[in-house]
């Protein structure tokens, strides 16, 4: 098995689980009105002033690509199967202001077109944690929007879930959307409450966990 190959599979957050993956056509389109809104929604809150310098600096140019669409994807979608709590995340980041209600409007526009699927379990992983969780695609590989230049994603877990410890292959910004925690950058557990931006580095070790409430994240990743 090859090193690259040996780092994906390290890399849960991009794991599509055991679906097999086909082929579908995808065009050249402009891009559709609620995709745009949701990637200014969530770049926006990731270059906010108060973003710190390395996390503004890396989903900087992930969001300057994004300005040039990608192909539209044909991909059917996956249904989400925890709509509760994503729903409840959704009230929840909408009561923090317009930005943050901006966001929620998005995501809920766009949730039912997603392909939602779940990741393996892995080290220090909660109970259930295969379906406790599930992550999205908004552009990139697999995503709405297909491309290959960068990754833009979403995850959804259960309350009182840990994603287990995993190696990532790109560097990576995260984005609370919920208040939650999480390990990057071998800095230990940090707090995080909605609009939190979190960077953590090729090559290290990343895990995410919540309490009483579910757990909401965008983040970004280049890929070439």
């Amino acid at each position: 098995m090859s090193k690259s190959k040996l780092r994906r599979d390290a890399d849960l957050l991009l794991h599509r689980g055991t679906r097999t993956e086909e082929a579908y056509p995808a065009s050249r389109a402009r891009r559709p009105a609620e995709v745009q809104r949701l990637i200014g929604a969530i770049g926006s809150l990731m270059l906010a002033d108060g973003t710190p310098m390395m996390e503004k600096f890396v989903a900087g140019k992930i969001f300057h690509l994004l300005q040039q669409p990608g192909a539209v994807s044909t991909r059917p979608a996956t249904p989400l199967k925890l709509v509760p709590q994503l729903q409840f995340a959704l009230r929840q980041i909408a009561s923090k202001g317009k930005a943050f209600a901006e966001v929620a409007a998005a995501i809920n526009d766009v949730a039912k077109n997603l392909d939602w699927v779940s990741s393996k379990t892995g080290p220090f992983a909660s109970m259930n944690i295969e379906t406790a969780h599930a992550h999205a695609i908004i552009a990139g590989a697999s995503g709405l929007e297909e491309r290959e230049d960068v990754t833009l994603g979403l995850t959804i877990m259960e309350p009182y879930s840990r994603f287990p410890d995993h190696v990532q292959y790109r560097a990576r910004v995260f984005l609370a959307l919920s208040d939650c925690e999480f390990l990057c950058d071998d800095r230990g557990w940090q707090q995080a409450t909605p609009g939190s931006a979190f960077y953590n580095q090729a090559g290290h070790t990343v895990a995410m966990r919540c309490t009483a409430r579910p757990l909401l994240a965008a983040w970004c990743q280049m890929e070439r």
